[in-house]
C-alpha cells in the first residue's frame, strides 16, 4: 500500500457525506414502509426489489461510519496516542451516541417502573441496534490505532477482522451468549431477533468501511481505482446473489440471509460499488440541489436517524407511526408519507446545521436542556 495521505483538516469527501444521506433517507422508506404498509402489499417482484436494497441500507450506514473514523483518524492519529483534546471530543461524541442509542430502547418514563423492569424488559432495553454496533465498533478501532505502532499496518488489521467478523458469525449466531454473559453484554451478540444489530456479523461493514476508505485514499489514480471497484462491486454483487444457493454449505449458516458469509460479502460488494460510483459521479452533484440535500443529509445523519426514528417507531416521549398508523396505508399513501418524513427531517436538519453553524454553544444548551427535561421528567414522574 502507499503512504497514507493525510486529507486536510478542513476538507470533507462529498461523496461520502452523500452516500450517508442516502443511506440515512432510504432508511426512512424502509421503515415506513415496514409500519403502514398493508400486509397483503408486501409482495411482487417490486417490492421484491425495493426490500433487496432495503437490505443495503444499514450496511451502507456502517461502511460510511468506518469509513468516517478512518477518515478523523488520520487527521488526528498523534492526538488520539497522547491523549489530547481530540480524543476526549470524538469520545464524547461517542458518549453521546450511545446515550441516544439506548435512550430509544427506554422502557419507561418513570425511575420507578424502570427499576421494576423484568428480565424480557432489561433485554429489550439492553438491544443491540445500529448505533450500538457503530459506537463499539468504533471503540475497538480506536484502541487498535492507539496500540499498533505503524499507521500503515491498519488497514490490512481492519480488512482481516472485518473477514473474521463475517466468517465467524455463523458460530456466534449457533451459541447462546445470554447463558453465559450479563444482558448487557449477551445482547451485543444475540442473534436476531434479540438484536437487531448484534456485533456479528454487523461490526464487519464498520471495519470493512474502514480498510476500502483506508485503500482507496491512499492509491494515486482514484478515478481508475473506483472504475474497478464500481464493475468489480456489481460483478460480485449480482454473481453471488445470483449463485446464493450454491453458497449456503457453510458450516452453522443457518440462514444465508442472516449470518452467511457469503451474505455479508455480497453486502459489502454493494456498499463498495455505490462508495465508487458516488466518487466517480461527484462532479455532476455536488453543486447540485439534490447533492446539497443528500451531502446534508449525511452531516446530520444522527439527528435524522434519531428524528425518523421517533416518528416511525415512536419513544417513551411520543407515539410513532406504528401506532397511530399502522399497516393500513395503500402504495400511493404509504409513498406521500416516505416523502413527508423525509422533507420533515431535511428541513428541521438543515435548521439544527444551522444553528450549531451560528452558534454550537446555543446548541450544546438546547441539547443540555432536553436531556435535564428528561431527567427531571424521569426522576419525579410515579407512573
Amino acid at each position: 500500500m502507499a503512504e497514507i495521505p493525510l486529507p486536510s483538516k478542513k476538507a470533507r469527501l462529498i461523496f461520502i457525506d452523500v452516500m450517508r444521506g442516502i443511506a440515512v433517507l432510504w432508511m426512512i422508506e424502509t421503515h415506513v414502509v415496514d409500519v403502514v404498509l398493508k400486509n397483503y402489499l408486501k409482495t411482487g417482484f417490486i417490492y421484491n426489489m425495493v426490500n433487496l436494497s432495503n437490505g443495503f441500507v444499514a450496511v451502507s450506514f456502517l461502511f460510511c461510519a468506518g469509513a468516517g473514523f478512518w477518515l478523523a483518524a488520520m487527521k488526528k492519529t498523534d492526538d488520539y496516542k497522547h491523549f489530547r483534546p481530540p480524543l476526549w471530543v470524538y469520545l464524547r461524541r461517542l458518549g453521546l451516541i450511545l446515550i441516544l442509542a439506548y435512550w430509544l430502547h427506554f422502557p419507561a418514563l418513570s425511575f420507578q417502573k424502570f427499576m421494576l423492569l423484568d428480565s424480557a424488559g432489561w433485554l429489550k432495553f439492553f438491544e443491540c441496534d445500529i448505533l450500538q454496533t457503530i459506537v463499539y465498533s468504533s471503540v475497538i478501532a480506536l484502541i487498535i490505532l492507539m496500540l499498533v505502532p505503524k499507521i500503515k499496518y491498519l488497514p490490512y488489521i481492519f480488512g482481516v477482522l472485518a473477514l473474521i467478523v463475517f466468517f465467524t458469525a455463523p458460530a456466534v449466531w449457533n451459541s447462546d451468549p445470554l447463558s453465559v454473559m450479563p444482558a448487557f453484554f449477551g445482547a451485543l451478540f444475540a442473534k436476531f431477533p434479540i438484536s437487531k444489530f448484534p456485533m456479528f456479523p454487523w461490526s464487519g461493514y464498520f471495519f470493512a468501511g474502514a480498510a476500502f476508505t483506508a485503500y482507496f485514499m491512499a492509491y494515486e489514480n482514484k478515478k481508475k481505482l473506483a472504475t474497478i471497484l464500481a464493475i468489480t462491486g456489481l460483478i460480485l454483487t449480482v454473481g453471488i446473489f445470483n449463485f446464493r444457493f450454491n453458497l449456503e454449505f457453510f458450516p452453522g449458516a443457518q440462514d444465508w440471509w442472516h449470518c452467511s458469509p457469503f451474505h455479508s460479502i455480497f453486502r459489502v460488494s454493494g456498499a463498495v460499488m455505490v462508495f465508487a460510483f458516488l466518487f466517480l459521479i461527484e462532479k455532476w452533484y455536488k453543486d447540485k440541489w439534490s447533492g446539497n440535500i443528500l451531502r446534508l443529509c449525511g452531516q446530520e445523519s444522527l439527528y435524522v436517524y434519531v428524528g425518523h426514528n421517533m416518528l416511525v417507531y415512536g419513544s417513551i416521549a411520543n407515539y410513532g407511526m406504528r401506532y397511530m398508523i399502522g399497516n393500513r396505508l395503500d402504495t400511493l399513501e404509504t409513498s406521500l408519507l416516505i416523502l413527508g418524513v423525509c422533507a420533515a427531517m431535511y428541513a428541521t436538519a438543515l435548521g439544527w446545521n444551522i444553528l450549531k453553524e451560528r452558534d454550537i454553544v446555543k446548541a450544546r444548551i438546547v441539547m443540555a436542556a432536553l436531556f435535564a427535561l428528561f431527567v427531571l421528567i424521569f426522576l419525579v414522574n410515579p407512573a
